[in-house]
């Protein structure tokens, strides 16, 4: 089935614009930035970081991590097709993660912070260029680059300037960034720059709006992300800090779930999945359920073989500081750092022109 087949066969509602539906888009991709507010609460009522972190982890992080992987590792297709992306990934990455965590945890937590703030943005530039194709209005690349240049820095105006402060923690960890880079000529050149692609995304939005060529959920969503990512840094200080990232982290989770979750269907009724385990899970009754359910499984059974793996220590670290942080990082680091790659790549290349659905599931929701 090539590109076409799959545009004009697909099960997908009438409202082309929209991925599912005007409904299901607001609600699941953009309402369901409510989940940020709701963890700030928590935040700010004195919930300890364990309780939030392994909450937020458990029930809804670790399972989007996770179905990445039915997409990936578990398609027969996927494997065969990207065999030299999957056994880099595979191979370097936990490899560096346990190299890491015992040569220089600081370091491996600002790599992860950094990185974790690109990929939450890169998964709302993916899906603004997922509208724009549905859209099939043809945009001038430099309106795409205000949309991606505004997505990807709107999280660090204020970030940048508590990492030049020194007041950027994960925990009890300080977050660094090169020594050149801390002074505050670095915060004032992100906020100038900042500055300039906001009015120009209000200036491009405006007249696309008095035109009749305003793209209406790419520019809901592009305003939702950058209000909250934007805000965000200010919601909380020193060790509470990474407490509130982990409410924009559930958020980009929850929209994540549900984008695969579509994706899989899918590709199940256009019989594109070609591993038999993913099309039990995404078929018949309850489906939805058992998909998260599997991923939730999985999620589980990873965090008692790292709190297993803390206790027997096999690594001598018990002495050290911050020695469960450790073990548990070498483990849910590995697993983030693949999802990253993977989906570095699968954002990337989804929304190219030429682009194949069987080998590049992330395709889907463009084309269908």
């Amino acid at each position: 089935m090539d590109a076409a087949t799959l545009a004009a066969g697909a099960r997908w509602p009438a409202s082309r614009v929209w991925i599912q539906s005007p409904r299901w888009d607001l609600g699941w991709l953009i309402g369901s930035a409510a989940i940020v507010p709701l963890v700030l609460l928590a935040v700010w009522g004195g919930a300890s970081s364990s309780s939030i972190n392994l909450t937020t982890t458990a029930l809804i992080g670790g399972p989007h991590l996770f179905s990445t992987y039915t997409a990936t590792y578990l398609d027969p297709r996927f494997r065969r097709s990207h065999r030299p992306l999957l056994w880099v990934a595979t191979l370097a990455i936990p490899a560096l993660v346990v190299w890491g965590a015992l040569a220089d945890f600081q370091v491996l937590l600002s790599v992860f912070l950094f990185t974790a703030s690109v990929h939450v943005l890169h998964q709302n530039a993916y899906l603004t260029d997922v509208y724009r194709r549905r859209a099939g209005t043809p945009e001038p690349a430099w309106s795409r680059l205000v949309d991606y240049g505004l997505l990807m820095l709107c999280i660090y105006p204020i970030a940048a300037w508590k990492l030049v402060r020194n007041d950027f923690l994960l925990g009890s960890i300080e977050i660094l960034i090169p020594p050149f880079l801390r002074t505050p000529l670095t915060y004032w050149v992100v906020w100038v720059v900042f500055a300039l692609l906001l009015a120009a995304w209000l200036a491009k939005s405006w007249g696309e709006a008095r035109r009749g060529a305003l793209n209406a959920p790419k520019t809901i969503l592009i305003a939702v992300t950058v209000t909250i990512a934007f805000l965000v840094p200010l919601a909380a200080a020193g060790e509470r800090l990474e407490l509130a990232f982990q409410a924009v982290n559930a958020w980009h989770s929850f929209q994540y779930l549900g984008v695969v979750w579509l994706i899989q269907r899918v590709r199940r009724e256009q019989g594109l999945t070609s591993s038999t385990w993913v099309r039990s899970i995404t078929g018949g009754p309850h489906a939805a359920w058992r998909f998260y359910g599997a991923c939730l499984a999985v999620t589980l059974a990873l965090l008692g073989v790292l709190i297993a793996l803390a206790r027997l220590d096999p690594l001598g670290l018990s002495a050290e500081p911050n020695a469960f942080e450790r073990y548990y990082y070498m483990g849910v680091l590995s697993c983030l750092l693949i999802h990253y790659a993977l989906d570095g790549w699968l954002f990337t290349v989804s929304n190219s022109r030429d682009v194949d659905a069987h080998s590049e599931p992330y395709a889907t929701p463009a084309l269908a």
